[in-house]
Formats: structure tokens, sequence, C-alpha cells
């Protein structure tokens, strides 16, 4: 009875052979190939996470090494012959398993070099696998040093870490280096689906892709929580199972906390985490699930959730449906901050708080007044421009002098091409050139969310005039990589459709590269008939004028938020009037 011990899966599904190996391909056929070529190196250093086959490959590579089945060293063991299975058990005495993490002082190392120079017994190569290899004392890698860079022919060291920063550099230059990846999501649902068949398991693939999500690229953490999952279900495995087995949070309060992020609901916001921390769930995981959560968010706001997610079509839908109530900006700003909120807290207390601190402020973000809001505002004004309702990117141009016909655009002649009027819905303005920079900043706005790297390299041009319809860009010299990335043939089409729709004067644009930066339209000096700041005619401001003026709220809500005073005030030109 004794012998009939139940075999957890990780041990039962190990790989026996190169082809088993999960996600390792690049790995596999690299050391296939030197076996078959006869460049077998004497030394490897197998690099990566845990659990995703790195002493798995070293004790197939003895395997193909030291077969029996085969004169000289195979691509293909048996697996049956007598060296194959005691080295599949651990038991060969020709393979030496070591634990660096307890066995890492000088005099274990001395020992190694000691019998290294004993030909192996019953295979043709004595084959040391040191796992947590990065654990060895400096001492013991100076005493490994020599051994490994002149080992005797019949010996082989593989040499496998999670962490290749913490080994000396002089001990990976005398090894080949392998780095083992993180196994993909279809990978480790594909492996799943064939050990619950085998085991006669049933299991639908939201359940098995739950699974290998959580197991974040682990074969053997996926092949843990199946085990676990097999021994909870006693039957179907299904996609809540996972959850409710593994002690995470369920969607439903992730779906809960994000309406209350919407409707900016402080109140459900706390309850949510009390109820998190009342059923005694870890505050670091949720964080965590949240993190996760808005990502996906993210996901199906920029790309095709269906094939980057793997959700049920339910949660895949309701998902979609929360996107849609953000902005791809705050949904940015979200996960960051989420993100910063990972890093380690001395307690459960501390991570409460200030989980509960950003997301009261998070809620509160759309009732105060935003600095770039104030800034806008504020360009708008001294401009001469007409400040718009927040929220909107439109930049309108000032009215006409008296006595002045309003522009009319030109009229295509007989036979000749006529761009397609816009759409009824979307009202083109008229760019007035003392405002090119006002509207130049709103292309970019616009072109932000169609591609966030092309807003990015335009914002690093200044516009500096508008010529016959033709925005003039100019880029100062040490941003060449800008202008070559504006003027890509995919990026111009997408600048000059947003410019026909904004405006009805403006037919593209053009970039120039200056040294030094020129200077912003809108900070521009002012003509010589005006004082120039911080003369004498801001000495001294009528308070009554002044008074007036902070009557404006705009004016007032400037003030406030620089901490600033009314320095100047004087009449509108001519030009802005």
């Amino acid at each position: 009875m004794a012998d009939a011990r139940y075999l957890v899966l990780a041990r039962k599904w190990r790989p026996q052979f190169f082809e088993d190996v999960v996600g390792q391909e690049h790995i596999t056929r690299t050391l296939k190939n030197a076996i078959g070529s006869g460049r077998i190196h004497h030394a490897f250093l197998f690099v990566g996470s845990r659990g995703i086959g790195k002493t798995t490959t070293a004790r197939i590579l003895a395997k193909a090494l030291n077969c029996l089945s085969s004169e000289s060293p195979t691509t293909t063991p048996c697996g049956t012959c007598e060296n194959c299975t005691s080295i599949g058990r651990g038991t060969n005495i020709d393979v030496i398993e070591i634990d660096g993490a307890s066995n890492n002082g000088v005099d274990d190392v001395r020992e190694i070099r000691d019998n290294v120079r004993m030909v192996p017994s019953h295979g043709r190569y004595k084959v040391y696998i040191i796992d947590e290899v990065h654990q060895l004392s400096s001492g013991a890698f100076n005493a490994l040093l020599k051994t490994l860079e002149e080992p005797p022919a019949h010996a082989l060291f593989v040499l496998a870490t999670t962490e290749a920063h913490k080994i000396p550099a002089t001990i990976i230059s005398r090894c080949q280096r392998y780095d083992f990846r993180r196994v993909g999501s279809a990978c480790l649902v594909e492996l799943l689906r064939k050990i619950t068949q085998a085991e006669g398991i049933q299991a639908n693939d939201d359940a098995l892709y739950a699974i290998a999500r959580a197991a974040e690229g682990g074969v053997r953490d996926a092949e843990s929580i199946l085990d676990e999952l097999i021994t909870y279900c006693q039957g179907e495995i299904r996609f809540q199972d996972v959850f409710d087995a593994l002690g995470l949070v369920d969607w439903r309060a992730l779906h809960d906390l994000c309406d209350a992020v919407l409707r900016q609901d402080v109140v459900r916001l706390l309850t949510l985490v009390d109820e998190v921390v009342s059923a005694g769930k870890d505050l670091s995981q949720f964080v965590q699930e949240i993190l996760r959560y808005f990502r996906d968010l993210l996901v199906c706001k920029t790309a095709d959730a269906a094939e980057l997610l793997h959700l049920p079509e339910d949660e895949l839908r309701e998902v979609r449906q929360q996107a849609a109530g953000f902005t791809l900006t705050n949904l940015i700003r979200l996960v960051e901050q989420f993100a910063e909120l990972t890093k380690g807290f001395d307690s459960q207390l501390a991570q409460r708080i200030a989980l509960e601190s950003m997301l009261i402020r998070i809620s509160k973000a759309t009732a105060e007044v935003s600095l770039d809001t104030v800034l806008e505002k504020l360009l708008l004004l001294g401009a001469g421009g007409v400040a718009l309702p927040a929220g909107t990117t439109e930049i309108v141009a000032p009215p006409a002098a008296p006595g002045s016909a309003p522009p009319n655009p030109p009229e295509a002649g007989p036979g000749e091409w006529a761009p397609p009027a816009p759409a009824p819905a979307i009202k083109r303005l008229t760019l007035n050139p003392a405002h090119v920079a006002n509207g130049w900043r709103a292309v970019i706005e616009s072109a932000r969310e169609i591609s966030l790297n092309l807003g990015v390299w335009m914002a690093q041009g200044i516009p500096v005039a508008l010529e016959d319809g033709i925005i003039v860009v100019s880029f100062p010299s040490d941003c060449q990589p800008a202008q070559a990335y504006v003027q890509r043939p995919e990026n111009v089409d997408i600048i000059n459709e947003i410019l026909a729709g904004r405006f009805d004067n403006v037919t593209g644009y053009r970039t120039r590269l200056e040294a030094p930066a020129p200077t912003p339209v809108e900070e521009r000096s002012l003509p010589d008939s005006e004082p120039a700041s911080g003369s004498a005619a801001y000495a001294a401001v009528d308070p009554e004028k002044a008074h007036q003026a902070l009557e404006d709220p705009v004016i007032a809500k400037v003030v406030e938020v620089f901490k600033g005073r009314i320095a100047e005030i004087r009449p509108l030109r001519p030009t802005e009037q």
C-alpha cells in the first residue's frame, strides 16, 4: 500500500525528452544540433525564472549524453535503458545534482574539484548539475574557476540560476549561456488540456486560460494550480473555480470597483476595500488584480482584446463596456498609479491606507481644476482666442476686424478636383496666423488619440508661421529624428486629414530644422511701442481695474493657482479686437 502514494502532476508530467519541453524550442534545438554535430561544450549556464524547465533540460541533456541504446551521444535517448531511467529518478551516480543554496562553501566545491577527475562508472560523461548556483560564496566561485575552465574530457557542468546578475563575470565567460523564457499562455493551455484529457478531468478553455494567467508563464506553477483545482472541484473545472480555489478576488468586485471610480462613489470604493480585508484577502494580491484589470481595460481601448486577453465572452463584453467609460489618457494614468502601489509596504495597514487614499484621489480628480486646463485657458486668453468649455480642443479664431468681409474658401473650377465636404456635425474653423501655435496644439491632441508616438514626436516641433495655407513647423537641430518621424508618409496622411477636418484655410504642413530652437508665436516680443515685461509700466496697476479684472472667473482662477498678482492691464491691439 505504501508504493501507491500519489505522484503530483508536476513530477508525473515532467518532460523526459527534448520534444516534451514546453516553450523552450530555441534551447532544445541548439542542444540537439550541438549533440548531433559533436560540438558539445563543457559548461552550460541555464538562466530563467523558477519552474520553466532548467533542471529538466539538464537531465534530458545528461540522458542524451549517456544513453546506452546508442554508441555515441544521441538527440533521442531511449528513456528505457538503465542510465536513462536512473537519471530520470535522480539516482545515477554519474549525474550529480547539487543544491547551490545548501552546498555553497569552499569545501563543497573542493570536493567537486577532487572527484571530477574520476572517470564515470556507467556512462560516457560525468555531469554536474548545480542548481541555484548564484548562492555560492565568492570563495566557492574562485575554487570553481579553474575546474570550470579546463575540466577533464569526461566532465560536463550545467549551472542553473534564477539570478544571473549575481554570478561573477569570470564564471559566465567560461560557460555557454542559455536564457529560458516564460512560457506563453497558448503553450500552457495546450499542455494543461493534454494533461486533463489524459487524467480524465473536464475543464473548459476559459478555466485553462485562467490557470495559465495565474501561473504567469511558469509550467510547474500551472501544473501545481491544476493539481489543486482537481482536488477542489472533484469534477469539472470552471472559470470561477480558479478564483475560488486560489483565493483571488472575484472579478465582480473588480467590476464594481471600476463602476465606483466612474461614478466617483467614494463610499462604495472604501466599502469594497473593507470587504476584501474582512474576507482575509491579501491586499498586495488585490492591488495586483486591480492593476491587471485596468491593464485589460487599456488593451480593450487600444487593441483586439479577444486575441490578447482570452477571457470568457461575458467577461470580455463587460470589460469592453467598462473601457468605453474612460479616455485613453485616463487609463494610462490609472495603470501607472496602480503600478506604483505594487511596491513593497511595511504592513497591511500601510498598503490599505495608500490604496484608499489613491482611490479617493482618482475619484475626486474630475472635480478639481487641473493645471493643464488652467494653462490651456491662459494661452487662449493670451492669444486673443475664445476659451471653450472643458474637454473641447478646438481653437476659435477671434472675430474679424470691423468692416472686413469674412474669408471665402476658393472654389474649384470646372474639371478641377475638390476635396470632399466635411461631415455636417463637424464645424471647420478659419485659423488665424496669430493663433497657429494653438491650432497646431489642437492637431497634436487629435493625433495623439490615433497614435501616442506620433503625438509625442509632433510636440517637439514649434509652429512658426502660416504661409499660403501651409503650417510651417520648425524642429531644433537636435530633434532631427522627430522631424523624420513626422514626415513619414503614413503620418503625413494622418496629420493632413486632421488639418482638413479642423480648418478651412489650411491645406497641409511642412517641417524644417533650425538651430537654435525658434521662439513660439505666442512668446514673441511685443512691438517697440509697448512696454516689455519688467519695465516701470508694470510697477503700478490701478486697484479698481485690477478688482474688475478679478471678477472674471478664469483670470481669478489663474491668479489663485499660480499664486500670482496682476502686473499689467493693457488694451487689446487692433489686430486682437
